[in-house]
């Protein structure tokens, strides 16, 4: 049984569900995981704290879309999603512009203190 944050639901086949990337490989490659090393690349891809069980079909909505982009459709998990996935960001040191980093802050605000 696989209960999904994305979208409230249970699946009770694997075959339902993916292992998704919450700050996307790609998306973090974009800031600065390309100059990182092997080693530190594959910690990133493997860490439990950047992965969740998800609905198939919504990890191909999602595909490569970062936290201003794209929200899981359950609004109820917006808020521990906006925060995790900032925590990602810092804990990998990705690199983001001005711009996306005010973006960030208003949407931490809405979804977490709005």
């Amino acid at each position: 049984m696989y209960f999904v944050v994305y979208t409230g639901k249970t699946f009770y086949e694997a075959r339902q569900v993916d292992i998704d990337h919450l700050v996307p490989l790609r998306w973090a490659w974009d800031r600065g995981a390309d100059q990182w090393s092997k080693a530190k690349r594959v910690q990133f891809a493997n860490d439990e704290v950047n992965l969740f069980a998800v609905q198939a079909s919504v990890n191909r909505q999602k595909g490569a879309s970062g936290v201003l982009e794209w929200l899981p459709p359950s609004k109820s998990f917006h808020c521990q999603y906006v925060a995790r996935f900032t925590r990602v960001v810092k804990t990998y040191g990705l690199v983001l512009s001005d711009y996306e980093q005010q973006k960030f802050r208003e949407l931490e605000e809405q979804k977490c203190r709005g």
